[in-house]
């Protein structure tokens, strides 16, 4: 009775170490498969980020390629895992618009900002309020009131040399002077502004020239070609040129030009659209100013990495404008 008392003793014993050994290499196997602390951050850090693009418009022929080009940049992020994802929210050249548009984006999650301005004034709080929330904010191509205090990040070109290269070619291409008029741009839109500047820096300051209309045509090609219309029945022969705040105006007003026999009407913009350039190319419009739109965005996107990093970026970086006639065309028309 002893001996099979000692047996069943020995057996729970060995029942009881084996258990033992189970349980200590099952908890060492949780703990080898579960992630660090870290890779978690790190994790968390990359498939986190959902992405507002806040374009100005999806309608005319500029913004198009830049929202184009703002896609592919943000798909490959998304691919990558940088972002989990992005949402292009539609502005509609409209400050208030976009004042909502943010709003709505950060109710739908946002927490990164790619931004588009359509003035500076009214489309500031968009800016500022994701300053105040500490969100991320990359502004494109124009600037609002507050992007150099407050945004994270600027990327455009220098809009008063890009006015300053047109009042250049007009004085070229008129050594004798004359009567000019300025297509605007929407009013209070930064690009406007400065562009303003430049050809006052130019074109107005040559005594040669006179500027006889400058009319805010809301970067529209028909409000441009009415205005011109009006001013070449005044003026006549005395206007020798028309420079326009962008290219939409430039090639409506040069071809509305060229079909009432005025092919002598100098006319410059600004963006070197598709169209533009295939004018320049068959020697219906002398010029264009190229802004590369498409390296604006696609360089502000491509900052998303390093923020998300807490890395430092360029508070501005500017893209050079470029100036396209008959000689340098080809390079630029695809």
């Amino acid at each position: 009775m002893k001996k099979t008392t000692r047996r069943v003793s020995l057996l729970a014993s060995i029942l009881l170490i084996a258990s033992l050994l189970l349980s200590a290499c099952g908890t060492t196997s949780s703990s080898t498969a579960s992630p660090s602390p870290s890779a978690e951050a790190s994790s968390a850090a990359t498939s986190d980020i959902n992405v507002a693009y806040i374009c100005k418009n999806t309608v005319d022929a500029f913004h198009q390629t830049i929202n184009t080009a703002a896609k592919e940049a943000l798909d490959a992020l998304v691919a990558n895992g940088t972002i989990k994802s992005w949402q292009l929210y539609d502005g509609q050249t409209d400050p208030a618009t976009q004042v909502t548009l943010l709003d709505t984006a950060l109710t739908n999650g946002a927490n990164f900002v790619i931004f588009l301005p359509a003035e500076s004034a009214g489309s500031d709080p968009v800016v500022t309020k994701c300053a105040q929330e500490g969100i991320p904010c990359i502004v494109v191509n124009s600037k609002t009131d507050s992007t150099d205090a407050k945004a994270t990040a600027f990327v455009g070109s220098d809009d008063v040399f890009a006015g300053e290269m047109m009042g250049k070619y007009i004085i070229e291409k008129c050594p004798n002077g004359g009567k000019y008029l300025h297509m605007q741009g929407v009013i209070g839109n930064s690009a406007q502004i400065d562009r303003g500047k430049g050809i006052a820096n130019t074109l107005g300051a040559d005594s040669k020239f006179e500027m006889v209309g400058e009319y805010a045509c809301d970067w529209s090609a028909d409000k441009a070609v009415t205005n011109a219309t009006d001013a070449i029945t005044t003026y006549g022969d005395d206007i020798v040129a028309i420079v326009c705040d962008n290219d939409d105006m430039s090639s409506a007003v040069q071809n509305y030009c060229n079909s009432i026999g005025r092919k002598d009407i100098v006319c410059i913009g600004v963006d070197g659209n598709a169209g533009p350039l295939s004018m320049v190319k068959a020697g219906m419009l002398g010029a264009t100013v190229l802004q590369d739109g498409a390296s604006q965005v696609t360089t502000a996107i491509n900052m998303i990495p390093d923020v998300i990093a807490g890395k430092q970026v360029e508070k501005s970086t500017m893209i050079p404008f470029v100036l396209v006639t008959s000689e340098n065309v080809d390079q630029y028309l695809k």
